[in-house]
């Protein structure tokens, strides 16, 4: 029997500076969490990639690798799902404004990848306003 959803085993919330280091340092961090629960390999690859998605959005595009901006990062794990927050500094952006990726007109375009995979993988996704806030959760299929 799985445990109710809101009953998070590990919660955690850093601000750090723009750097994909550090970011891949949590990505590792939530992974070791993920990875002691019965997730299935496919949702351990689906975790990881959105979280690696979502950090390079806020890194690189979000606050343009600036140092000096800061990444707040909130996630919440339990046997049974993962919730995430990401906020940067950087002014935003309009998802609802991306190019389609898969249109072959689009195929040689360098952005909106990363947000057409998160929108695959996660169970729920949404962002604020302004467009510097992320906030996903995915839920284990088992």
């Amino acid at each position: 029997m799985s445990r109710p959803l809101s009953s998070w085993t590990w919660i955690t919330s850093q601000t750090f500076p723009s750097d994909m280091g550090t970011a891949r340092r949590l990505i590792g961090e939530v992974m070791s969490v993920v990875r002691a629960d019965p997730w299935t390999e496919r949702e351990l690859f689906a975790v990881e990639l959105i979280l690696e998605e979502a950090f390079a959005n806020a890194v690189q595009h979000g606050n343009k690798a600036d140092p000096e901006k800061k990444i707040k990062f909130e996630c919440k794990v339990n046997a049974d799902k993962i919730w995430v927050r990401i906020e940067d500094e950087g002014p935003g952006f309009d998802p609802g404004g991306l190019a389609d990726p898969t249109d072959p007109v689009n195929q040689m375009v360098p952005s909106g990848r990363g947000v057409l995979l998160i929108k695959h993988f996660v169970t729920r996704v949404q962002w604020n306003e302004k467009g510097n806030v992320i906030e996903f959760e995915k839920e284990r299929n088992g």
